[in-house]
């Protein structure tokens, strides 16, 4: 029986953290961080205490634990976008960007909900890396801009237009997916690109 004392002890350190991980994970996601009590998360993952503080030293050290392994899966997520942009005209890469960070945030929307919607009692580090996340793709963005329409004239303040409403619509897609479609979604992305930044911005 998988769930015997037996089967628990025979996971290794690196499983029960990873394991612990995602318990705490899916009471932060559905409650916040004041409800991932260390009893709590010991009872839910069939371990006593004294693991989860040898393997975290507190709760806090598991909280941070949890904020850095996240934010690394969105930051690896992100990468993958911006590497795959290459072959997408000059003119699309923007709305390649959205694409991307949209099909990542449905392949693991309970990363991006904890950035999205950062949950009650969230440690200061969500909140520092938050920023430092933000401050990435804003230079992203406008680095994009200022290749793309050169005679754009002011790339820093789009960039964080661009920025605010991709946030928004990214909400929207977890909050409420049954209206806010990949297609729709895409779809006004297309429409608002074509419209604010029209293809004769685009260097000569």
């Amino acid at each position: 029986m998988s769930g015997s004392p037996s089967a628990r002890k025979r996971m290794s350190a690196a499983d029960r953290r990873e394991q612990i991980l995602d318990v705490t994970h899916d009471i932060v996601d559905a409650e916040g961080f004041h409800a991932a009590t260390p009893n709590r998360i010991a009872e839910a993952a069939g371990i006593t205490r004294p693991v989860l503080y040898q393997l975290f030293g507190d709760i806090a050290g598991l909280f941070v634990a949890l904020v850095d392994r996240e934010s690394e899966r969105a930051g690896i997520q992100f990468a993958r976008v911006t590497s795959q942009l290459g072959g997408i005209p000059e003119d699309d890469r923007l709305v390649g960007t959205f694409c991307g960070v949209l099909n990542a945030v449905d392949e693991r929307p309970a990363t991006w909900r904890l950035f999205l919607f950062p949950p009650q009692g969230a440690p200061p580090e969500l909140h520092q890396r938050l920023a430092e996340s933000e401050e990435l793709v804003l230079r992203f963005l406008q680095q994009e801009l200022e290749r793309t329409f050169p005679r754009m004239p002011d790339p820093e303040y789009t960039a964080r237009m661009v920025h605010a409403s991709g946030r928004e619509l990214l909400q929207r897609r977890l909050v409420d997916p049954t209206h806010a479609t990949t297609e729709r979604l895409v779809a006004l992305v297309r429409h608002v690109r074509a419209w604010v930044l029209p293809a004769q911005n685009l260097p000569t």
